[in-house]
């Protein structure tokens, strides 16, 4: 399965979602907007990238950033906001909260937590990648990617991007 075909499909479904992202991921847009069909598809993107703006969309002050609970709390905003949006039954929320790398010395992993809502279920995955291993723009790209393949996941096509992971990178799934 490649990029575009995946797209196609994920356009010719009858769902439709709203984004939040933050950190990386942020070539899921390009991959959802080259392809026609994304009026279908995406309703609202967002991007609550500093501080302040992702405590302003989450209303309230996490002590954890780039965590689990913050991309839950994210899809969980997000899924509200497409239904306020669409009379679609077929919606999602998807979220996604990433520390990748960057031009300066950060604390802690390169990670990404996605995490969605949807009529079908609601979950998150956990993505550690190892530090200063790639660029920024080859983390965002595996992020991306890994989003894609939840999108699939959620509304059913079940088909999947081949993801190249170093041996000590690892990809988690829980539902909640």
């Amino acid at each position: 399965m490649n990029i575009k075909n995946l797209v196609n499909k994920i356009h010719s479904s009858s769902f439709q979602g709203c984004f939040s992202i933050t950190g990386g991921g942020m070539k899921i847009i390009d991959y959802l907007f080259q392809t026609p069909g994304s009026s279908k598809t995406i309703l609202e993107i967002l991007i609550p990238y500093s501080k302040n703006s992702l405590s302003d969309f989450l209303s309230n002050n996490l002590d954890s950033h780039v965590s689990h609970i913050e991309a839950i709390d994210m899809a969980e905003k997000s899924y509200i906001r497409s239904r306020a949006l669409s009379n679609n039954s077929d919606i999602f929320g998807l979220s996604c909260t990433a520390a990748i790398s960057t031009n300066r010395l950060r604390k802690g992993d390169d990670r990404a937590f996605i995490a969605w809502n949807s009529k079908l279920s609601n979950g998150y995955k956990s993505v550690l990648l190892e530090k200063s291993r790639r660029k920024r723009v080859e983390e965002d790209i595996i992020i991306s990617k890994i989003i894609l393949n939840t999108i699939s996941k959620i509304i059913g096509i079940n088909e999947y991007l081949n993801i190249d992971l170093y041996e000590s990178e690892k990809i988690e799934e829980y539902n909640y």
